[in-house]
């Protein structure tokens, strides 16, 4: 079935990547040499295969677009191992990025721009109060702090994802600039692109939305754009 894109659109798909043995091996065949030696890579079959089941994905929305075969996609990547399309592709228009956490994808594809999404499972973590103030800016370890045990895992996440996305968009990725990007991120608070390296008026070019893609999961998409509209699946 093909899948049609408008020049402001942004899709969104929320995709499980625990699959039966069938729907791997039929993901599994439409993935490059490159790629098939990667997942050989990982040590665990659970890892090895999301990773899969993740690549087959992109292969199989992204074909439906292009009207093509998914084995017939060919990506360069990035040095943070970044699937870009490589440049027989490139006057496509097309622009995407995915993501994952446990066992949930999260893929977004766009022709306004570069795009970036992030999407992670909500669960305690170690130490937190302390790798906020670290990594974080100062506006934000401030208000932090100031938040219920309860509500630090969310409000760590979405900080984590929000960041992370706009990130991804510019290409930098989460090693760098972590405390020079500020969001918003209390409970309840729309998500808001407020500053890159203390920029207000930069940061107001930008859309910082959050996502919902599936219970116990926070997510976002950032786009250098204010003008687009978003829409959101659950890929079968």
């Amino acid at each position: 079935m093909e899948l049609r894109l408008e020049e402001n659109e942004v899709h969104i798909f929320a995709a499980p990547l625990d699959l039966t043995q069938q729907e791997l091996e039929k993901r599994a065949a439409t993935l490059s040499l490159s790629e098939k030696e990667r997942a050989a890579k990982f040590k665990f079959d659970k890892h090895r295969n999301r990773f899969i089941a993740g690549r087959g994905l992109l292969r199989e929305a992204l074909a439906r677009y292009l009207q093509t075969e998914p084995s017939a996609l060919d990506f360069n990547y990035s040095e943070r191992g970044k699937p870009e399309f490589s440049t027989q592709l490139l006057t496509s228009g097309i622009h995407f990025n995915l993501a994952h956490s446990e066992d949930l994808a999260l893929l977004a594809i766009t022709r306004i721009g570069s795009i970036g999404v992030d999407v992670e499972h909500i669960r305690p973590v170690n130490n937190v109060e302390e790798l906020v103030a670290r990594f974080f800016s100062k506006r934000e370890d401030e208000l932090f702090q100031k938040l219920s045990a309860m509500e630090k895992p969310a409000a760590f996440f979405n900080l984590w994802t929000r960041k992370e996305a706009l990130l991804k968009a510019t290409g930098e990725g989460i090693g760098s600039r972590l405390n020079q990007v500020e969001v918003s991120f209390l409970p309840g608070e729309p998500a808001r692109l407020l500053a890159i390296s203390g920029d207000t008026e930069k940061a107001a070019q930008w859309t910082l939305k959050e996502l919902s893609p599936a219970p116990g999961f926070v997510a976002a998409l950032a786009i250098e754009s204010q003008n687009l509209r978003v829409s959101c699946w659950t890929w079968k």
